[in-house]
């Protein structure tokens, strides 16, 4: 059996496969290169599935995925480290560091590897060699374009005022000779003795939820994100020299082309959604129902409030933010904010358009909603119409707290809980599709909220 037909068999059952929908992937090899004094092999593999054609970068030893592989990692930030290329049939894959030449350097000795984190649509490594620490993620899905995670996250490196993330070290890109350039891993620094705030949150809302015990330890650690938010957002907002960055006037313009982005996206997701109604559970499938029979008026209601007109600036956001993008520190809590890269579903143009910054406040409080009925679906706590309400309302406090007065947040308070109503219900539609292509038990969250 070839290679390519090897990797066929196995891929879609991978969670950062976009086919899932396929039992098979037809898959052909585009690019590769052995990896210099190893046995494994760097690939560029292109799959027809999932009704679209997708290239993905896959570390064989063999036909089997090594993406955690000691020897991978090692060249992987040795590569980035010293800005090394490596020279494929097609292109050329290079490494780029962010701290001047000689900063950083990867001894020699044993490189130990460990998955971070679940599932997910990238795949995340800890990769350790002596008393260095490393975080690098391997951006499965290949896109051509500049890629948010690096661009803001250099932004964010180079700035002496925030301290609010890892910081990035440095990436690995592929440049084809046919033109253009393709992110395919980014190394940042470890943050270590931290859970996600979603790990975090999870045992103290399973104690008795926000009536139970840990109500102010839940409560600190939901301010605490408000806050950060918000220093976020200053830390995004304040560079008017750097062209991609630079915050905006929203326009009339703007506000209805963004209503039509929304109104657009949410048809066809519901066209979607109706093509899966009968592989879904019946309960589920009768809520989807209800839902699909109002998709005329959840449309509209995206086409008429997202194009409101504010006075609050445009700027470049998180883009994906949610309880498993943020790291906690303890003591503290000191919330530390990870992966920029913008929601995988959509494309890296829409990823990096500067936006109004609700849409990173819906997806937390989206989040929050999450948390809430996971801990009522594990039978620790029921869920609580109250208890969202009291844990977004204690994120916004915070928030605002930080964001009031700036060009950034609309000055009147009506038009913002406007805007962030339709940022969440428009979260609420982009989460329908996510679960019924990734997560089909999760579906029910995503509706819940529509409904």
């Amino acid at each position: 059996m070839t290679t390519a037909a090897t990797i066929a068999a196995w891929l879609p059952s991978v969670r950062w496969f976009a086919g899932k929908q396929d039992a098979t992937a037809d898959v052909t090899l585009y690019d590769s290169a052995g990896l210099p004094g190893t046995a494994v092999t760097l690939a560029l593999v292109d799959s027809a599935a999932g009704g679209s054609r997708d290239r993905y970068v896959v570390p064989l030893v063999g036909s089997a995925d090594a993406a955690l592989s000691s020897d991978f990692a090692a060249w992987l930030a040795q590569t980035v480290f010293t800005e090394a290329t490596l020279t494929a049939d097609h292109g050329v894959v290079r490494g780029h560091c962010i701290p001047s030449p000689g900063e950083l350097s990867f001894t020699p000795g044993t490189t130990a590897v460990a998955a971070l984190g679940g599932d997910a649509s990238n795949t995340s490594l800890l990769v350790t060699r002596g008393q260095r620490q490393l975080a690098v993620k391997l951006f499965r899905r290949c896109r051509d374009g500049i890629q948010p995670e690096v661009e803001i996250g250099e932004v964010l490196s180079r700035d002496a005022a925030w301290r609010g993330t890892p910081r990035l070290l440095g990436w690995l890109d592929y440049a084809p000779t046919s033109g253009g350039s393709i992110v395919l891993a980014t190394v940042h620094e470890f943050a270590a003795g931290c859970l996600s705030a979603w790990e975090h949150l999870g045992p103290l809302v399973s104690a008795g939820g926000l009536a139970g015990p840990r109500r102010g330890a839940i409560l600190d650690v939901v301010a605490a994100l408000g806050r950060v938010t918000a220093d976020m957002h200053q830390a995004l907002g304040r560079r008017a020299d750097l062209p991609a960055f630079a915050p905006i006037h929203p326009t009339a313009a703007d506000a209805q082309a963004e209503a039509s982005r929304m109104a657009e996206h949410a048809t066809a997701v519901f066209a979607r959604a109706t093509s899966r109604l009968e592989t879904l559970p019946t309960s589920v499938a009768a809520d989807l129902r209800v839902v699909l029979g109002r998709r005329d008026e959840i449309v509209a209601s995206l086409r008429r409030w997202a194009a409101i007109e504010s006075d609050a600036m445009l700027i470049r956001v998180h883009g994906d933010y949610h309880l498993g993008q943020v790291l906690i520190r303890e003591p503290g809590p000191e919330p530390l904010v990870i992966d920029f890269e913008g929601e995988p579903g959509r494309s890296l143009e829409e990823r990096r358009r500067r936006t109004s910054v609700c849409k990173d406040i819906a997806g937390m409080c989206r989040s929050f909603d999450y948390l809430l009925r996971h801990a009522a679906r594990s039978g620790s706590t029921p869920y609580r119409a109250a208890d969202l309400e009291l844990l977004e309302a204690t994120f916004l406090d915070a928030y605002r707290a930080v964001a009031r007065g700036q060009a950034w947040w609309p000055a009147d308070a009506t038009k913002a809980d406007a805007l962030l109503a339709v940022y969440k219900l428009d979260k609420a539609v982009y989460e329908l599709a996510y679960e019924l292509a990734h997560r089909p038990d999760w579906v029910e969250v995503p509706l819940a909220a529509l409904l």
